[in-house]
């Protein structure tokens, strides 16, 4: 018999699969199993990086599928400062695959978390899992419980009608009240609404089994309220911004990123409708040398986020030849030293660390 390497494909060779290329022109997919159009209904949540996917599907005509829609009198800056349209509901950044389970359990009315809100020394009251949506808080809360109806309304619209749902997991490292188990985007009082106290607050940093668990739970869940639903999972390549295991947090980074890759796989390989965006290969391999981070190591540049959306495009819509010549005339360009330039991404990781590095400094 003949040796069965003999049959495989370029991609499966890492010479001509890699080596042989430059970083503007390495695409690690293979055709995609989906492709969607204009008149698709694609929905997004996650981290940080996920605010990128929405953008361009914006920017490129396709229908991003906002449930969850702005008042007719608010600015475009009033829009993104409650919220509005960052995501396809106003849920802010989901970090966690509990945080997605507990979202969607809480639309469909099957969980109802003990330690939500919080009161601040003025009367105004906070929602600890979207604490930036209302940066100066409710005025009662008659007035918060109707706004959360609303988003579970919404949430739970999108999940029944939305075609696309594009996830982007981002850490494994969480803060869960040792109340009931909610799972806040950050830890209370750190930077964001709340008071810290760790006689309600607890660290988690979730394992594989657990990761992997909580995310195929809450795909099941969305997919029997919505069968013909099409998920695509990707991980962020943008680094810890700070851990709270006692150890270096490019170990911590790289023990998170691991585990979101494998829950990913995993997921890709047990339902026939989830499917996965190599956004995080693109980004971090050798292959680029660091060329698509800012020189602070962490935030992704312009020129990276060009070539991950050109890829994904490329694949999952079709765009083709034409998408990946754009992406590598934008990698031929100088790599700027900090993103700066770049559309403002609204993220509660990091607005935390300015808000501890403040506080730190004083």
């Amino acid at each position: 018999m003949s040796c069965p390497y003999t049959t495989l494909p370029a991609s499966s060779f890492w010479r001509q699969a890699v080596s042989e290329h430059s970083s503007s022109d390495l695409d690690p997919h293979l055709p995609a199993q989906l492709r969607f159009g204009p008149d698709h209904r694609i929905a997004s949540a996650g981290s940080c990086f996920a605010q990128h996917i929405s953008r361009a599907l914006k920017e490129r005509g396709y229908n991003y599928y906002v449930t969850e829609p702005a008042p007719a009198h608010l600015t475009p800056e009033q829009e993104e400062r409650f919220g509005f349209g960052v995501f396809s509901a106003r849920y802010g950044n989901i970090y966690s695959t509990l945080q997605l389970l507990q979202l969607v359990q809480r639309a469909f009315g099957d969980f109802r978390p003990a330690d939500q809100f919080w009161t601040d020394r003025d009367g105004r009251i906070f929602d600890l899992l979207r604490p930036r949506i209302t940066p100066k808080g409710y005025v009662s809360m008659v007035e918060a419980e109707a706004d959360l109806k609303r988003h579970l309304t919404a949430v739970r619209q999108l999940v029944e009608t939305t075609d696309v749902f594009i996830f982007t997991l981002g850490l494994t490292e969480c803060w869960v009240s040792k109340r009931d188990g909610t799972v806040y985007p950050t830890c209370p009082g750190c930077g964001s609404a709340g008071e810290f106290d760790d006689a309600k607050y607890a660290f988690q940093n979730l394992s594989v089994t657990e990761t992997t668990g909580y995310l195929a739970e809450a795909i099941n869940l969305m997919s029997a309220a919505n069968p013909r639903l099409q998920i695509i999972l990707t991980v962020s390549p943008v680094p810890l911004v700070a851990t709270m295991e006692p150890r270096h947090v490019l170990q911590a980074t790289t023990y998170s990123k691991s585990v979101l890759r494998v829950a990913a796989e995993e997921m890709v390989r047990r339902y026939d409708n989830v499917h996965y965006f190599a956004s995080y290969e693109i980004i971090t391999t050798a292959k680029s040398a660091g060329a698509f981070f800012a020189d602070d190591a962490r935030q992704v540049t312009s020129d990276g986020v060009a070539r991950a959306m050109n890829v994904f495009f490329a694949h999952f819509t079709g765009e083709g030849a034409e998408a990946m010549a754009h992406s590598a005339n934008e990698g031929s360009r100088k790599r700027p030293a900090a993103p700066s330039s770049e559309p403002r991404i609204v993220c509660d990781e990091d607005e935390f660390y300015r808000a501890l590095a403040a506080s730190r400094a004083n």
